[in-house]
């Protein structure tokens, strides 16, 4: 696929991706440049849009299973545009909560490990403000503090270059130790850390917008909102894989999720 290079926002020329095979399918749409006003713009771009930000957003808030569903969602979005199964998103359905939530428990486990594997840096990087806290010297507080924020903005950076092909692996693969493939991960990164970093930054504000529409209105529009930003981030990742493909990334099977 080719993006107009007069406009570096542009979408893709030939958005009408033919149907591919769903179960194990390697068939990826590539993609040469991720557009970032489409993740935006294509948010609204299903007839029942809003109704699946309600949806979502509503999936979002229900306790502990709440984020396990909407990752799952996720998945499925990932891989509708990604494997060229349709132009816009799948609208969510609560009669595939099941499924949602397998898919989506794999997904919410990578996140937590890595998370949990990157916390003793975080830890360091408290305990050396601390250290530098526990003197009198102000000089050295100060430098403690930068020491600490800019650790934590590091390690924070580092996890979502980590998470974002980590979470399209284990959604994709329906599956928690494939999704552990480091070379794979690294090959992604790789390639795609300009995008990423430009894309989280401008979702970011994307998201900040939402929410702030969303809490205008009564603070009851927070829900939508929330389901908006994670449907916008979906599409921002299928992008990415899109364009991972294209510059010669390896494509995954997208393996059905079963019920519980």
């Amino acid at each position: 696929m080719s993006t107009s290079g007069d406009n570096p926002f542009a979408s893709p020329e030939g958005t009408n991706y033919e149907p591919q095979p769903a179960e194990g399918s390697e068939t990826v749409v590539p993609r040469s440049s991720v557009d970032y006003m489409e993740t935006v713009g294509d948010v609204f771009n299903n007839p029942n849009w809003f109704v699946n930000i309600l949806l979502a957003g509503i999936a979002i808030i229900i306790p502990i299973i709440g984020g396990m569903v909407a990752l799952g969602y996720v998945a499925e979005i990932i891989g509708a545009r990604a494997y060229g199964r349709m132009k816009s998103y799948p609208d969510f359905d609560f009669n595939r909560f099941g499924e949602y939530l397998t898919r989506g428990f794999w997904m919410f486990l990578v996140t937590f490990v890595t998370s949990l594997c990157l916390m003793p840096l975080t830890m360091l990087a408290g305990g050396i403000m601390g250290a530098m806290q526990a003197s009198d010297n102000e000089a050295l507080i100060a430098i403690g503090f930068v020491i600490y924020f800019g650790s934590i903005f590091a390690i924070n950076l580092i996890t979502f270059f980590i998470t974002c092909p980590l979470v399209i692996r284990a959604g994709m693969l329906n599956d928690f130790v494939g999704a552990f493939d480091f070379n794979w991960i690294m090959d992604f990164i790789k390639k795609m850390w300009v995008e990423q970093l430009l894309g989280g930054i401008l979702l970011y504000i994307f998201a900040i917008f939402f929410m702030l529409v969303g809490c205008l209105a009564l603070c009851v529009g927070y829900i939508p909102a929330a389901g908006a930003v994670m449907i916008m981030w979906s599409l921002f990742l299928a992008q990415l894989y899109q364009v991972y493909v294209h510059r010669g990334g390896r494509g995954l099977p997208f393996k059905e999720a079963t019920k519980l």
